[in-house]
C-alpha cells in the first residue's frame, strides 16, 4: 500500500511538472508578450523592463489550471496598476489577449497573443531584464513596484491598438490582414542583440 501510495505521489509530481514552464521558455514567452504591450500602450523603457519582470513571474506560476486566473494572475494586475499609467492600465483590461494572456487548450497552456502577432517579430530591443532577472520577485511578500517612480509614457506617435489589419506583424487571427507585413520589426535574434548592446552602452553623462 505505502508503494502504491507513492508511486501515486510521483506520478502525480511529473505530471505538474510537465506543465510547469521552463526557465528559457517563461522568458521567451515573457518578452514576446511584453513586446507587444510595450508596442499597443507605449511603454516607457522602465514601464517595457518592469512589466517584463511581472509577466515573467506570473508566466513561472503557471503549473496547473487553476494558476491561470488565481492567485498569481491578480498579483500580476496588482503590481502592473504600480507600473502602468491609469490611461495605460484601462486600455490594457480591455485587450484581453493582454489581461488573459494564456489560456487552456488540450491539457496545456496556450499564449493567445500569438492569434495576433506573428511569432518571431519584435517591435523593441530585449529590456535588460531578459538578460538578468530569474524571477526572484515573486517569492517577496511586498511589491517590488509599489513607490517606485516609472519614465513618462512613450510620446503618442507611438502606434496605438484598433488599428487592425495596418498593424505590422500581425499574426494569421486578425481580420482582413493584407499581406502580414513585417515592416518596421526584427526578428527575436535582433531584438536580443540590440537589447545586449543597449545594455553595454556607457550611461550618459
Amino acid at each position: 500500500m505505502k508503494r502504491f501510495i507513492l508511486t501515486m505521489v510521483a506520478v502525480l509530481t511529473l505530471g505538474s511538472a510537465a506543465n510547469a514552464m521552463s526557465y528559457k521558455s517563461a522568458r521567451d514567452q515573457a518578452f514576446f508578450l511584453t513586446d507587444k504591450m510595450a508596442y499597443e500602450l507605449g511603454l516607457s523603457d522602465d514601464q517595457y523592463n518592469a512589466v517584463y519582470e511581472i509577466n515573467m513571474d506570473y508566466i513561472m506560476c503557471l503549473d496547473v489550471y487553476d494558476d491561470l486566473f488565481g492567485t498569481f494572475w491578480a498579483r500580476r494586475n496588482n503590481e502592473l496598476k504600480y507600473v502602468l499609467s491609469p490611461a495605460q492600465y484601462q486600455m490594457y483590461v480591455t485587450l484581453e489577449y493582454f489581461y488573459r494572456p494564456v489560456s487552456w487548450e488540450n491539457k496545456k497552456f496556450v499564449f493567445t497573443i500569438y492569434n495576433r502577432y506573428t511569432k518571431d517579430r519584435y517591435f523593441r530591443p530585449a529590456p535588460p531584464g531578459y538578460q538578468v532577472y530569474k524571477g526572484s520577485n515573486r517569492y517577496f511578500d511586498h511589491s517590488a513596484y509599489n513607490g517606485r517612480t516609472f519614465g513618462a509614457p512613450a510620446s503618442k506617435s507611438q502606434p496605438k491598438p484598433g488599428m487592425g489589419a495596418s498593424q505590422p506583424g500581425m499574426g494569421s487571427g486578425s481580420k482582413s490582414q493584407p499581406g502580414n507585413r513585417t515592416s518596421g520589426t526584427m526578428t527575436k535574434r535582433q531584438a536580443i542583440n540590440q537589447g545586449k548592446q543597449q545594455m553595454n552602452r556607457p550611461p550618459r553623462r
